[in-house]
């Protein structure tokens, strides 16, 4: 191991100028800039966004360079998201058992139109060649060689107008919001949305009679015909061994299954010039280093990420059959369902090592269904390195992609609404927040950018961006340089042009809570006490504040109940402090939103957490059948805590517990639905489900075991 400069081994200060090199090749992520931390602190927002930036990566990325250095092995470990298409055999199969072989290679176009993708005004650029996007991809690139491990670590872990109720639309979205449609022949619960016809994938489903249920690589299928609970089939998708399925839909016959696919190879690449380099010719053998000279290759572990659609005809439970397959590069992010169309959204965390200038005629660029995305379905903004694909597919087709295109970003949220997606991110100006958002046309599969809008502030509630008849609203928050928020109401016509906006709303609080019904909003703010109010917005062009109630606490969550109720879930506080004193529910009147009233709150002793808190499919709030369940997490006498399902109805002005049901501790809350079907109530986990006669007390039927541990 002698190198060829006469024996010379490295000293110390060698070796400490090559560690001090390494590092310096590591470049800083702008998010974790000296003045983007600066801006986030000035900020004291309540609720950050969930940043993933796992310590366990990067001090495993330390590690391996401090270990680099001191054993100077001819080993770089770098964990990379490279989505290639001949990464390894096994992801080039995978790809191309969508397609024929014939076209496996090919750079495909939109099968649904071949219309040219438009502008998202001056936020995203249509790109132009390969070679335009390989250069704004290198030349946006500050990930450092552990920003893939944030990938890993993620993907392991694995969210009307009172005045107008009596027309016909409204009267359809009050029904839709509350629940209070005609009872269907087969009654049962439906997910809780975030758009009404736009359904989300969940762990859990019901389509009437049976339960599905996800548990790790298998669906669970549970027939509950008879009032009894029988496991009547699973399915066990041809899955490998580090896959993981992730949600599921229920439409009629068909189930669909989303999985995510991590295909992980080990390549060798020829090392880097750089860490052969020395300063000097000192014979250092006394140092007993090894030198770097005659190390010609680099052993990089490869993690290349897919998400997989699953298609299964189920018009016998009993024997579910496979229909199709879809598949499409990135971690899963979330997906929508409108119709007979799924959208997905998957995304790459760095393009770096996706995009290569040494093929700029085609692939450098993520796949959809085996095949590349063509270039000019490619978004560019102004700078980025992250990359959010979104692929339209066909339920009754799945191996058709309806259409596709990829919007390389640094960070960007995802509203989906009736008619468009909206995707949006903030930045900093003259250190006070600002949101971006772009709008996209979602039309019989097809996508395509309609314009892009900017407004001050933050959307800090996941319902404080909603779309109405093709116009957008958006509720924001932001705070000063002197740490003062302040809130403020934005329209947006069909264009995304801004149609009128309503300020300086409740300044020195901020938006906790918000709901959307026609042509009114309702939200909460909060400081100590906890203001509902409510804003017309029949003319976009001038919201009109129209009431405001003042009471303690704050609703992290709303929903509307029946016609002129809304409901609201969150925490009493008391209101000199701002210290909490439990979860509460509260009441409101809204039949008429100049004067709001509060018609009941109840406090639910001890108990300051739930996961309906943060995650509204954990909610069943259902109007027509009397429900409002969801599990809370309480503290004992004993200093420990205890979590519980529990159900209340409206009775008579109040709400009155119909059952608490103390919860298996070892199953995480966040991962428990309660449902019924017609008369019975399930509490269902992927590891058991407990049912329940609604109609006698709540008295418990049967507890059946889904998964042995």
């Amino acid at each position: 191991m002698m190198n060829e400069r006469k024996g010379d081994l490295m000293t110390d200060q060698d070796l400490l100028k090559q560690i001090k090199n390494s590092a310096e090749q590591i470049d800083i992520p702008d998010s974790l800039a000296p003045d983007q931390i600066t801006n986030k602190l000035q900020s004291p927002k309540r609720k950050q966004k969930r940043i993933h930036f796992p310590l366990k990566a990067a001090s495993s990325a330390a590690a391996v360079l401090l270990l680099c250095g001191v054993l100077w092995t001819n080993a770089k470990l770098t964990i990379n998201d490279a989505s290639r298409q001949n990464t390894t055999d096994a992801a080039v199969q995978m790809k191309e058992s969508a397609v024929p072989d014939s076209e496996s290679h090919s750079v495909a176009k939109t099968e649904q139109t071949d219309l040219p993708k438009k502008d998202a005004g001056s936020l995203y650029k249509v790109a132009g060649s390969y070679e335009q996007i390989n250069d704004a991809v290198l030349s946006a690139s500050s990930s450092a060689s552990f920003t893939d491990g944030a990938e890993i670590a993620e993907a392991e872990d694995l969210a009307v107008d009172v005045k107008m109720k009596d027309s016909a639309s409204a009267r359809k979205e009050i029904q839709a919001a509350t629940g209070s449609a005609s009872k269907k022949e087969n009654d049962f619960s439906t997910t809780n949305l975030q758009t009404e016809g736009v359904d989300e994938s969940d762990i859990v489903k019901t389509d009437g009679r049976y339960i599905y249920t996800v548990h790790e690589q298998e669906i669970m299928i549970t027939d509950t015909a008879q009032k009894s609970l029988i496991n009547v089939a699973s399915i066990h998708p041809d899955l490998e061994a580090a896959d993981t399925v992730l949600e599921l839909y229920v439409d009629q016959n068909t189930l669909l299954i989303l999985v995510q696919r991590c295909d992980t190879s080990l390549e060798e690449s020829a090392a880097d010039e750089r860490y052969y380099k020395e300063s000097d010719t000192e014979d250092t053998s006394s140092a007993g280093f090894i030198p770097l000279e005659g190390c010609a290759k680099i052993n990089s572990i490869q993690a290349d990420y897919s998400t997989i659609l699953y298609v299964y005809d189920i018009t016998d439970p009993a024997s579910p059959s496979l229909k199709g397959t879809a598949s499409q590069d990135g971690i899963y992010q979330t997906s929508r369902k409108i119709d007979d169309i799924i959208y997905l959204f998957t995304r790459k965390n760095s393009l770096t090592s996706t995009v290569s200038s040494k093929d700029a005629s085609g692939g450098i660029l993520p796949c959809v269904n085996g095949r590349e995305i063509p270039y000019d379905h490619v978004y560019l903004p102004e700078e980025g390195n992250q990359g959010l694909i979104v692929s339209s597919v066909s339920i009754s087709n799945p191996e058709k992609i309806l259409d596709q295109v990829m919007i390389v970003h640094n960070y960007v949220e995802i509203y989906v609404g009736t008619n468009s997606i909206y995707l949006y991110h903030y930045e900093y100006e003259a250190e006070e927040p600002v949101t971006r958002i772009a709008k996209f046309c979602i039309e019989n599969g097809g996508i395509n950018a309609v314009d892009a809008a900017s407004v001050k502030g933050e959307i800090y509630d996941t319902f404080a961006i909603h779309e109405y008849q093709n116009t957008l609203r958006v509720l924001t928050t932001s705070y000063n340089s002197q740490g003062i928020s302040t809130n403020r109401l934005y329209t947006f016509d069909e264009n995304l042009k801004q149609a009128g906006m309503l300020d300086h709303i409740a300044e020195g609080e901020e938006i906790y809570a918000a709901r959307y019904l026609g042509d009114t909003v309702y939200f909460i703010t909060y400081r100590n006490t906890d203001p509902l109010f409510a804003v017309d917005l029949s003319d976009l062009s001038n919201p009109k504040l129209l009431g405001e109630l003042k009471i303690t606490g704050f609703s992290e969550y709303l929903h509307f109940w029946e016609d002129d109720k809304l409901l609201g879930i969150g925490f009493e506080t008391d209101p000199d402090t701002g210290r909490t004193k439990g979860l509460k529910l509260v009441m409101f009147d809204i039949s008429d939103p100049v004067n709001l009233k509060t018609i009941d709150s109840l406090i639910i002793d001890n108990c300051y957490h739930s996961p309906a808190l943060y995650n509204y499919k954990c909610i069943l709030a259902d109007s027509t059948r009397n429900l409002i369940g969801f599990v809370t997490e309480c503290s004992t006498n004993d200093n420990d805590y205890q979590s519980n399902y529990v159900i209340y109805a409206w009775e008579d002005g109040h709400f009155i517990n119909k059952l608490t049901e103390p919860l298996d501790q070892t199953i995480a809350s966040d991962l428990l639905r309660g449902l019924y079907i017609n008369d019975a109530f399930y509490i269902a986990s992927p590891f058991e489900i407990i049912s329940y006669e609604m109609n006698n007390d709540f008295l418990k039927q049967q507890k059946l075991q889904l998964i042995n541990r």
